[in-house]
């Protein structure tokens, strides 16, 4: 890409899922070790067919487990699968476990870290499951600033997140870059909340609700390093 204006800025945080790493990637690795568990006997074809079906139904991580599961469960007509809570138990437990980081991703963080930037984390889910995927990924260390919507109860694009995230690293909004991928829990969320945004165009969401002006986009982490 072209040579960027640097931002000026003390700080850049980032969403998770389809900015560092490949969500889908890492829930197609989560629903292997699932069909394991609980179908252990079933063929090559049949397998094949119930992943599918499994990374098809989930919405790209934004439905309900509270629907999800039994949905999953009419679909395949598993009358005798476990308690549901113990479905949703595994997703919220072991989805976590399965990681699957974008190229770069970690060498990204830690050059801007040598840059002298305070660098965070911003991510919407279930408190277990989001912060699994931080200590599983080894990146925790890296962050001064980690805000998992679960823990605080406020979930993106509620400019209260970034707002907290923002306090605990003691800037100004105006202060910090946010880079993410969804085009309003990260874009407008941030950009309402008076951050500056760079886009991540990956993922589900990759092509879509583009054209923010004062967003700037990309399609590889990496060149998050020609801003900043």
């Amino acid at each position: 890409m072209n040579r960027q204006p640097k931002l000026q800025v003390k700080a850049v945080f980032f969403d998770f899922d389809d900015t560092l790493q490949s969500r889908k990637g890492a829930y197609r690795l989560y629903c292997e070790a699932f069909l394991t568990k609980y179908f252990p006997l079933i063929g090559a074809a049949e397998r094949e067919q119930k992943l599918d079906e499994m990374e098809a139904l989930v919405d790209g991580g934004y439905k309900d487990r509270e629907v999800y599961f039994p949905e999953l469960s009419d679909l395949w007509q598993w009358t005798d699968h476990p308690p549901l809570p113990e479905l949703y138990d595994s997703f919220n437990y072991d989805f976590g476990k399965y990681i699957v980081m974008l190229p770069g991703a970690v060498e990204t963080l830690r050059e801007i870290k040598r840059r002298g930037y305070l660098l965070g984390a911003v991510t919407n889910g279930v408190s277990s499951l989001q912060n699994i995927k931080l200590d599983t990924a080894g990146i925790r260390d890296l962050f001064d600033v980690v805000v998992v919507s679960g823990d605080i109860g406020i979930y993106k694009p509620d400019r209260r997140i970034f707002d907290e995230a923002c306090r605990r690293a003691g800037l100004k909004n105006e202060e910090v870059l946010f880079v993410g991928d969804h085009p309003v829990n990260d874009i407008d969320g941030a950009l309402g909340a008076g951050l500056q945004v760079i886009r991540m165009n990956y993922g589900d969401f990759y092509n879509k609700g583009l054209g923010k002006a004062t967003a700037a986009e990309i399609e590889d982490i990496r060149q998050v390093l020609d801003f900043v």
